[in-house]
């Protein structure tokens, strides 16, 4: 991932925290694997997971916990808090090569400011950084009454890849986003919409998008929100809509952790995953 930072010095950045960011985001290709399952947040499942793991040695963390078993992880707390560009620097630090990251946008950006204050980009970037290579997706979670305004969205997804060129995708909860138009313009800056379904297993959502733009899966749990599991056909129909989409980077987080589904559901699709590789 390249993150382009041009506008930090007009913010009151110093240089040498501007060269900083800008230094350690080099590709992570091992971030190019083909498939990354995992869940919402490490905290639940390092409890839940972390005598199965063979990395979690005594004093481990909870991240390192996790890291024995996923290699992949979406990072929510960044949605509720400012992170600072030191606390992403360490949580890099405490997982393997190979091992990546998605982060979650401030609702700041997203929700209180509703994408129309592009000026509060800049220290978010900077933050993130600390990632370096292992930073592979970044999420932005729309509110359920943001409507699709063509020159609000516009103005804020040009803004964005002035400052960042790598994988992004976006989860809106308002029925216009999914009109052509809408559509059209996320594909044009090379935005992924989220995927919340298991769809069909040859099912392309992504057609007509540039091989690139990656597919990325999050699952809620149905039908409780965040505590129901996933059926044994749910997860076999997964893996094989994976399958089907062999030529893109695909990315699945389980948001459904509330309880223990979510690590078991992504503890059985990675060996579904496995198994259909092994074919």
């Amino acid at each position: 991932m390249v993150l382009q930072l041009p506008l930090l010095d007009r913010l009151g950045r110093t240089p040498s925290l501007v060269k900083t960011a800008r230094m350690s985001t080099s590709r992570n290709s091992s971030c190019l694997a083909p498939v990354h399952i995992g869940l919402a947040g490490w905290s639940e499942a390092s409890r839940r997971l972390g005598k199965m793991s063979p990395l979690a040695a005594e004093g481990a963390t909870g991240l390192q916990r996790y890291a024995g078993t996923f290699g992949f992880v979406e990072i929510n707390s960044s949605f509720y808090r400012q992170v600072r560009l030191a606390t992403y620097e360490k949580w890099a630090g405490e997982v393997p090569d190979g091992f990546c990251f998605s982060v979650k946008m401030h609702r700041l950006i997203t929700h209180y400011t509703r994408l129309r204050n592009t000026d509060l980009l800049g220290d978010f970037f900077v933050s993130v950084a600390g990632l370096g290579g292992k930073l592979a997706v970044l999420l932005l979670q729309l509110p359920p009454t943001l409507v699709f305004d063509a020159e609000v969205a516009d103005r804020f997804w040009s803004s964005l890849r002035k400052l960042y060129r790598g994988c992004a995708v976006c989860e809106p909860r308002h029925a216009s986003w999914q009109e052509p138009a809408a559509r059209k313009l996320l594909g044009e800056h090379g935005i992924a919409p989220v995927l919340t379904e298991i769809p069909a297993a040859k099912a392309d959502p992504l057609r007509g998008v540039k091989r690139e733009v990656p597919l990325y899966v999050r699952l809620h749990g149905t039908p409780r929100k965040y505590y129901s599991s996933y059926g044994d056909q749910d997860l076999e129909r997964l893996a094989e809509f994976l399958a089907h989409h062999a030529d893109r980077r695909r990315y699945v987080v389980f948001d459904n952790t509330a309880g223990p589904a979510g690590a078991r559901n992504a503890l059985q699709l990675q060996k579904l995953v496995g198994e259909a590789k092994a074919v």
